[in-house]
């Protein structure tokens, strides 16, 4: 004979500790505990689930819910995000996800407008039943941004440029300013197209901005500055100034990149990742080395993060 009673088990997962109370059984003779695969599964769910709750992470339930409401198969879900079919298998089956995974599964099922920005980026890369599918759960919401809606009238770098000779001229009245680097130029310049984002829901660039490590990352800049890291510490370019005075007469643009400019000015570049890099920032929500997606850059800037 057996009887059933609570009892207490502590679970490790990962290093973090979990006692879990919950029905067992027991042998009714020697009072021992019997072990019983239900109830055991029970046990340790729970435990994993407390798990998900300190981690932040998705559960199987969450991709399932998302996948039902959406008509998507695994397979679908794996061609929407990137990530490989046997990946989401795993995840619905039980396993944790990455961070990195993590953050692009939550983004995703949290905010259908990320939904759409995938749809934007990636539309001529979708099979036609995955279009069909994003499509007709789509097509009675209103896209937050429109890709191309108003063309960006000036490049980062000639936005660039105009942060470096104001930096220039800065430096010559208070020797205390520090020359740019060229990670503090790209910050200041994310922060700018994150404010005109939110303001008007255009680009102000055209150049993708994508997560490396050291956090958002303007390609274009990236890849002109590259190999420098101090980059006005004593002349400037007389191309730079050309970009310096034709940005300096829109009124709109200029003031934009001064009030920027100025919030930051006493920041490092260190201390501008420690913004960026934030969890819930766009930079946390995208993977390594992919594009941030435009939707979680206004998500955040029209709330008032600036991160």
């Amino acid at each position: 004979m057996v009887y059933k009673k609570d009892f207490t088990t502590t679970y490790t997962i990962n290093g973090h500790e979990y006692s879990i109370t919950s029905p067992a059984l027991f042998d009714s003779n020697t009072n021992e505990l019997i072990p019983n695969n239900e109830l055991d599964d029970k046990a340790a769910e729970k435990a994993r689930q407390l798990y998900r709750k300190d981690m932040d992470l998705i559960s199987p339930q969450d991709l399932k819910k998302y996948r039902a409401k959406l008509s998507l198969s695994q397979r679908n879900l794996a061609e929407l995000t990137g990530l490989s079919p046997n990946t989401i298998a795993l995840y619905e089956a039980g396993a944790f996800p990455t961070a990195a995974n993590n953050n692009i599964l939550k983004a995703l099922i949290k905010n259908d407008q990320v939904l759409q920005q995938y749809l934007i980026d990636n539309s001529n890369q979708y099979s036609d039943e995955l279009l069909s599918k994003i499509n007709s759960y789509l097509k009675n919401e209103n896209s937050i941004i429109s890709p191309d809606k108003i063309k960006p009238k000036y490049t980062a770098v000639q936005l660039a440029n105009w942060l470096l000779v104001e930096n220039y001229f800065e430096r010559e009245c208070n020797k205390n300013i520090d020359p740019l680097s060229q990670m503090k130029v790209i910050k200041l310049l994310y922060f700018a197209y994150g404010r005109y984002l939110a303001s008007t829901k255009n680009k102000l660039f055209s150049s993708p901005i994508i997560h490396l490590q050291y956090g958002p990352v303007v390609t274009e800049v990236h890849e002109k500055f590259k190999g420098q890291t101090v980059l006005n510490d004593e002349k400037i370019e007389k191309g730079a100034i050309e970009d310096y005075n034709t940005v300096s007469q829109d009124g709109e643009i200029s003031e934009l990149l001064h009030a920027v400019n100025q919030k930051y000015i006493d920041y490092t570049a260190a201390g501008l990742s420690k913004i960026t890099h934030r969890k819930g920032s766009p930079w946390s929500l995208t993977q390594e080395k992919l594009i941030i997606k435009d939707q979680l850059i206004f998500d955040s800037f029209s709330k008032g993060r600036e991160e």
